[in-house]
């Protein structure tokens, strides 16, 4: 199958099922995501790579993208460890961008536009549907050592509408051997 059979395939998928209501929607899309990446040796979007590859493994290693992504939250955890009273002030923290994966989100804009597929996926509504449909995927599923910081990131099990997470320190942060977040959409 080429590259059209394939955009068009996922081009019918994503106008039938959005917004996305189950886990298999999530995952197929990302899947199909993925070969349409390949068979165009498409590098530009190496977030939406990353978690297309995360989706379908128990656990991951990380890759360059994701360190980078991961040393900004580390070093908005090391603030917020020093700094309690901090916490909330100033705008939303790097840990709320991730869990709501802002960056996958601008990637897979790009990707929908690039390859003319429908971008309501990615509109507000419809993107927290798919955040929260992804975090049930990838709960259990580490990212290990994500940077030289980190040891492991994982999402945890939650109830429906939260997600819930804990990253574990290579050394501790003040007597903290670990951050665990959490949040509802």
């Amino acid at each position: 199958m080429g590259r059209i059979e394939i955009v068009d395939k996922l081009n019918v998928f994503l106008d039938k099922h959005s917004p996305f209501t189950e886990e298999c929607h999530v995952l197929y899309s990302l899947v199909e995501i993925r070969k349409v990446l390949d068979r165009e040796n498409n590098r530009k979007y190496p977030i939406l790579r990353f978690y297309c590859n995360w989706s379908v493994h128990t656990d991951k290693d990380s890759t360059k993208e994701m360190e980078a992504v991961m040393n900004d939250i580390y070093k908005d955890i090391e603030k917020q460890i020093a700094n309690p009273a901090l916490v909330g002030m100033g705008g939303k923290t790097k840990v709320i961008g991730f869990m709501y994966m802002e960056d996958l989100q601008a990637e897979m804009l790009k990707f929908l536009q690039e390859y003319q597929l429908p971008i309501s996926l990615t509109e507000k509504s419809n993107w927290l549907e798919f955040v929260k449909l992804l975090v049930k995927i990838l709960a259990d599923q580490p990212i290990n050592t994500p940077s030289a910081n980190i040891k492991q990131f994982a999402f945890l099990p939650a109830a429906d509408g939260c997600v819930r997470g804990r990253i574990d320190f290579v050394k501790n942060i003040g007597q903290y051997s670990y951050y665990q977040f959490g949040n509802a959409y």
